[in-house]
């Protein structure tokens, strides 16, 4: 583990509050040594010519458009209901 990844890491425990013997320091700074590794690789790929966003199927989504429309009328919905108390439609108690 090289001089700077022992700093990471005493840095990360300090921030997460851990406290971490040396030994065990030591073995998750090579761990975090090879992901960053991977992560260096990861970000030397060229990625010019690729889309931000790709699926391997083009998905549509089942949703219809949002479109503007008229709303269903307050004496039309009231003249459906059971029971109705000054304009607003009454309900069981069911709460003491």
């Amino acid at each position: 583990m090289a001089n700077d990844d022992s700093t990471l890491v005493d840095e990360l425990a300090r921030l997460a509050h851990l406290e971490l013997p040396a030994a065990e320091a030591h073995v998750l700074g090579a761990q975090l040594e090879t992901i960053l590794g991977y992560i260096r690789r990861l970000q030397s790929v060229d990625v010019t010519d690729v889309p931000e966003y790709l699926t391997a199927v083009q998905v549509r989504s089942g949703l219809r458009d949002d479109v503007e429309a008229s709303t269903l009328d307050v004496d039309r919905a009231l003249a459906a209901v059971p029971a109705v108390h000054d304009r607003l439609v009454a309900v069981p108690k069911f709460k003491d």
